[in-house]
């Protein structure tokens, strides 16, 4: 089930109303119905897949009290190796069996020799790299002594299953997100009022930007050997702030619906398009993977308190990691070595303390063209896609802006509604207040933008003229 859809829209007010009209005042028929209507939402796309959740809380909850009970250190590395075989197991099956098949296969041919294997026929359950990273955060920081486990299984499952991020994140800490499984449910109606507010925002960056963004990106990379230098100049920069838009509208919606549930999920956004350096883009880009990847992998591997050959050899381990967490693809990797490049080249120009406008300006400027640019190898196919689409670079202008897929005027309210948002990023981005001054405003006002934006969403969504898969991106993931 995704947000978008009319299923959504019928199942979210059901599961609103009997959480806080029948479960709200006992937390265990809470959780119980928390894991009921979230595998009812996950089995909507394949009930199949269903088992390797249950698998994956089943192990890790056995797994995170035996390593907390053991005092034998082997034992306690055994468990964790148990957990992290299995998880990780399932994860390499699905999604990384027919890569490491074809790249073996490669590998070989290169010496003349021809090893008669064949791909097997492996769907990607949806959100398997989101909620397998969530389950191991659970047992490693066990492991680390961070937290304590559970006894309680059904807060347990409810953790690793909660629908609102289970596909697509923000990928949670149990020290975060497991608490709130114990306490009772009260009405909060700030927190009512704020996840109602990021849903209808989500749904508008989704469903009028993003989505007509992807009309434009899709059709240019079904048709990339006629591409031209202009044409090549707007769909990287389109593709940029699709992603963007669509991975953050998801974020939105999903914070905003656990909101309406009582619960807080962590921030995964910060308008990573105003970054002050390559460093400082990723503290602000899928912030949850980001801060996953910096604390199991690259502080246990020494981080920058190494020497400085180390730092570099932690930066490409991660940023390789990141990339393949992303995709089975080569170009996946390729994507990843470049961002790790941007930090490791690039930063020491960019950062300084004292920046002063101008600066700030060319950093951003610089930061996000570079990245818009890598995501070439993010949006290909395979390897010559990309290096086809960077030729088009130089290829002469043939007046094809509107061809694919966006006439004039759809062409032009794409572009002032990305300044618009931009600006309001800006905004956003310089006083911190700004929620907190919007909603002291008169309720007139308040209620006139309310219903300005979801009016804007019903006459100027994108809803499939064009648009082959209205998906959110990271689905796929």
């Amino acid at each position: 089930m995704i947000f978008n859809s009319i299923d959504f829209g019928l199942f979210f007010p059901l599961v609103f109303f009997l959480f806080w009209i029948v479960f709200k005042n006992t937390i265990k028929a809470r959780n119980i119905f928390l894991i009921a209507v979230s595998y009812f939402f996950y089995g909507w796309w394949d009930w199949r897949f269903l088992s390797l959740i249950v698998i994956s809380s089943v192990i890790d909850f056995i797994a995170g009290n035996k390593i907390f009970e053991e005092t034998d250190k082997n034992k306690r590395k055994i468990w964790l190796s148990f957990s992290l075989i299995t998880n990780l197991g399932f994860l390499g099956f699905f999604k990384y069996y027919n890569f490491f098949i074809d790249s073996f296969v490669d590998a070989f041919s290169i010496f003349g020799q021809d090893i008669g294997t064949s791909n097997l026929d492996i769907i990607l359950p949806a959100g398997i790299s989101f909620y397998t990273f969530q389950t191991l955060s659970y047992t490693l920081d066990i492991y680390y002594k961070k937290i304590k486990p559970t006894r309680d299984v059904f807060s347990f499952f409810a953790f690793v299953s909660f629908f609102p991020q289970l596909v697509a994140g923000p990928i949670e800490r149990a020290k975060d997100l497991l608490p709130q499984f114990f306490k009772k449910s009260e009405i909060n109606y700030e927190l009512l009022r704020s996840g109602l507010l990021l849903m209808v925002w989500g749904f508008f960056k989704k469903i009028v930007i993003a989505d007509r963004l992807a009309v434009f990106v899709d059709a240019t990379y079904k048709d990339i050997v006629h591409l031209d230098s202009i044409t090549f100049c707007f769909t990287v920069v389109f593709f940029a702030f699709q992603l963007y838009l669509d991975f953050s509208a998801y974020s939105n919606i999903a914070i905003g619906s656990a909101r309406l549930l009582g619960f807080n999920l962590s921030t995964n956004f910060k308008q990573p398009y105003l970054a002050k350096s390559f460093s400082n883009f990723w503290q602000r880009w899928h912030i949850s993977l980001s801060s996953w990847f910096k604390d199991y992998v690259y502080i246990p591997l020494g981080g920058n308190k190494v020497v400085k050959l180390k730092v570099t050899r932690n930066i490409l381990i991660v940023f390789v990691l990141s990339g393949l967490w992303h995709g089975a693809s080569w170009n996946f990797v390729i994507w990843g070595l470049l961002n790790a490049l941007f930090i490791l080249v690039f930063d020491k120009f960019l950062i300084n303390k004292n920046d002063n406008l101008l600066k700030r300006i060319f950093s951003s400027l610089f930061i996000t063209i570079s990245w818009s640019l890598s995501l070439v190898f993010f949006r290909a196919k395979t390897f010559n896609n990309a290096i086809e689409v960077f030729s088009s670079v130089f290829n002469e202008s043939q007046d094809l802006l509107y061809t694919y897929g966006l006439n004039s005027m759809e062409f032009q309210l794409t572009i002032y509604l990305l300044i618009a948002y931009m600006i309001l990023e800006i905004v956003i981005d310089k006083y911190d207040g700004l929620y907190t001054w919007f909603v002291s405003r008169f309720f007139v006002i308040r209620w006139t933008i309310y219903l300005s934006v979801l009016l804007v969403i019903l006459l100027f969504g994108s809803y499939g003229v064009g648009l082959n898969d209205n998906n959110f991106i990271y689905f796929q993931f």
